[in-house]
């Protein structure tokens, strides 16, 4: 039986070998993955140094398609005709369907993303607002209907 991965086998690693590992964790389905996948996450030892990744990952081309589909929108426009702002439909989606949302700047990824499609449905961005508990963001630009433009 292999030796279990600590933390600091995980620190000693270039940032490369850690994603390397955690790819490999993320594609096998057992309890020494997971915890390979909580010490990776807890630890923020997937981060780069500007803290998130690219457009063209894998991740953050999962949130875009969640953030850019009929129900991230509708959930988008449901939030913020209560008043809210469309992250607040959004975030459990991505809580749902993007096992690494909250991680890698995949928040700002998504706000970006949500307010593109808002904005192209005649919305007027309006400041920034709290997101509700639960929420994984915490703020999210808030916008303002279409016919009060």
């Amino acid at each position: 039986m292999p030796k279990p991965i600590t933390v600091e086998m995980l620190q000693k690693m270039s940032t490369k070998d850690r994603m390397t590992i955690y790819e490999h964790a993320r594609d096998t389905n057992s309890p020494e993955a997971d915890d390979i996948i909580e010490k990776l996450f807890q630890h923020k030892l997937l981060d780069s140094a500007g803290g998130g990744l690219t457009r063209d990952s894998g991740i953050i081309q999962q949130v875009e398609k969640v953030c850019r589909s009929a129900e991230g929108i509708e959930a988008a426009t449901n939030a913020a005709s209560a008043g809210e702002a469309p992250m607040a439909g959004i975030d459990p989606l991505l809580r749902d369907a993007v096992r690494e949302y909250g991680h890698f700047d995949t928040t700002s990824w998504a706000g970006g993303f949500v307010a593109e499609e808002v904005e192209a449905l005649g919305w007027r961005r309006s400041g920034r607002k709290t997101l509700p508990p639960g929420c994984i963001a915490k703020t999210a630009a808030f916008f303002l209907p279409p016919e009060s433009n």
